[in-house]
C-alpha cells in the first residue's frame, strides 16, 4: 500500500462529487487522490473522516493508495484505497507555506502559457499524442475579475476572468464555496475590490487572490466534432484571509 500526505489545495464539483488535488509534503510536487468511479470522482464516502468531517483546503491529509494511475490529461492521478480512512494530520504550516507553495506559484505566475498553451481548453487527440506534463497549478493572477451570467436554462453560470503574463483567460469557476459566496450577487462581471465590498468579506484583499487551476476530462461540446479538456478554476485562496485563519504570522 502507498501512503502519500499532501497539502489539500482544490476541492471542485465533478459530476455530482469532487475533484480534491494538494502539493505533496515532501515536496515532491502535485497529487490527485481518483476513485474507481466514472472519470475518477470522489463521493463523501471517500473523503468524510471518521468524525464526519470533509477535507477542507490546507488540510494535510494522508491518504492510502492502491496504485499509480496517470492519464495523458492528467498525470498526477493516484488511485485511492478504499479500505482504510483518509486522516488529517493538521493544517499547513507557515513554514511549509514558504517552501512548497510560494515557490510554486512564483514559478507559474511568470510562466506566460497555463497547462501548456494560452487557450482555454487543450484537445483531447493532441494529449493522447503529447501526455501533458501537468494539469495543476496555482498561480497569482492579473487584473482579476469575477463574471456571473445566466445559461439558457435561466441559470447561474460564475467564470473567472485574469491575464497572466499579458495573455487573457476566460475559465469557470468550479469552486464550491466561492460559487455560494459569487451567488448572492446580480448578473455582471466584478472587480475584486467590488467582490469584497459587496459581499462583507472580511479580512480579504483583493491583491490576495491565488487560484488553483486544473485541467478537466474529456468533453466533446455539441458544436464540435473533437473532444477537448478545459482548463478549470478549481479553487479560489485568498492569503489574506487563509492567513488570519489559520494564525499564520
Amino acid at each position: 500500500m502507498l501512503t502519500f500526505d499532501i497539502i489539500c489545495l482544490a476541492k471542485s464539483t465533478k459530476l455530482g462529487g469532487i475533484c480534491l488535488a494538494g502539493i505533496k509534503t515532501d515536496g515532491t510536487g502535485w497529487l490527485r487522490p481518483i476513485s474507481n468511479r466514472i472519470n475518477g470522482t470522489l463521493y463523501p464516502e471517500h473523503y468524510t473522516l471518521r468524525d464526519g468531517r470533509e477535507v477542507q483546503l490546507f488540510d494535510i491529509i494522508r491518504i492510502p493508495m492502491i496504485r499509480y494511475e496517470p492519464k495523458c490529461h492528467q498525470p498526477e492521478n493516484y488511485l485511492i484505497h478504499y479500505s482504510y480512512k483518509w486522516q488529517i494530520l493538521g493544517q499547513a504550516t507557515l513554514e511549509q507555506v514558504r517552501k512548497l507553495i510560494k515557490p510554486e506559484i512564483k514559478k507559474n505566475s511568470a510562466e506566460p502559457k497555463l497547462l501548456g498553451n494560452v487557450d482555454r481548453r487543450i484537445r483531447y487527440e493532441d494529449l493522447q499524442i503529447s501526455p501533458i506534463k501537468s494539469s495543476l497549478t496555482i498561480i497569482n493572477p492579473e487584473k482579476l475579475k469575477w463574471q456571473i451570467q445566466y445559461n439558457s436554462k435561466n441559470e447561474k453560470n460564475f467564470r473567472c476572468l485574469f491575464y497572466l503574463c499579458g495573455n487573457f483567460y476566460d475559465l469557470p469557476i468550479t469552486d464550491p464555496i466561492w460559487i455560494d459566496k459569487l451567488n448572492y450577487l446580480e448578473a455582471g462581471i466584478y472587480s475584486c475590490e467590488e467582490v469584497i465590498e459587496k459581499l462583507k468579506l472580511e479580512n480579504f484583499e483583493p491583491d490576495k487572490f491565488r487560484l488553483t487551476i486544473s485541467l478537466g476530462e474529456p468533453f466533446k461540446p455539441s458544436a464540435e466534432k473533437q473532444e477537448f479538456c478545459y482548463k478549470l478554476v478549481a479553487s479560489v485562496i485568498n492569503v489574506a484571509d487563509i492567513t488570519k485563519r489559520l494564525g499564520w504570522k
